[in-house]
């Protein structure tokens, strides 16, 4: 595969979503129920292969501070102590370790925007190191390529890298899910790099209404994981 892409995508669940009442999760209702409803609430289109990822590149001004409220400060007393601590230089590194990253990650897609992997749970932004390495591995053994539980394998020697998954037993065959040239692969990182980059500058701002501009860097540097 000569062209691929890593979509980053933010879970939109929690505050959101958590409390529908639709039976089983997975059933045809559910997509269309929680499509509907995160749109409504101010926030971008979740992707078409998951109901409730949603690009972060949609993600901005109101809808995204909403969403980090919701994630991450439910607007109780601790949660207010924590945005405290968080404002005054002399506690903000120990607060800062508290603060929840986004949960999300990266759709690996094809050019035309079929969803080949997605995410899985416990994953976030910061995994875009994961994919870098998963493009410098060089060896035909697989290994973990992190991308939250299931997680996905990577292998490969040469020019194109097996990817296979999600597993969560290394140690096991797992089905592929694509082979992907390496070059392409480091293309879509350097691509998914940007796109975080400017998802970030406006993370800082909502950060900043939150806890002051001297603050915001550190917390969205703590949400993006």
């Amino acid at each position: 595969m000569d062209e691929v892409r890593l979509v980053p995508v933010v879970e939109a669940y929690t505050g959101v979503l958590d409390d529908a009442d639709l039976g089983p999760i997975g059933e045809p209702r559910w997509d269309a129920y929680c499509r509907e409803r995160i749109v409504a609430a101010g926030l971008p289109a979740p992707v078409a292969a998951h109901p409730w990822l949603v690009p972060a590149a949609g993600l901005r001004g109101a809808g995204l501070a909403r969403l980090v409220r919701a994630v991450s400060f439910t607007d109780g007393p601790d949660d207010d102590r924590l945005l405290d601590r968080l404002r005054d230089p002399g506690t903000r590194q120990d607060a800062l370790e508290e603060v929840p990253a986004l949960s999300g990650g990266y759709v690996l897609e094809t050019r035309e925007g079929r969803c080949l992997a997605l995410p899985g749970c416990c994953g976030d932004l910061g995994n875009l190191d994961e994919w870098r390495a998963a493009v410098r591995h060089d060896a035909a053994a697989p290994a973990v390529l992190w991308t939250g539980h299931p997680w996905l394998l990577v292998g490969g020697d040469g020019a194109v890298l097996t990817l296979s998954g999600p597993t969560e037993d290394g140690a096991a065959p797992a089905p592929v899910v694509a082979q992907v040239s390496r070059d392409a692969l480091a293309a879509a990182v350097v691509t998914a790099e940007r796109d975080v980059a400017h998802f970030g500058e406006g993370l800082r701002a909502v950060c900043a209404d939150l806890v002051g501009a001297e603050a915001a860097p550190l917390m969205a540097g703590a949400l993006i994981g």
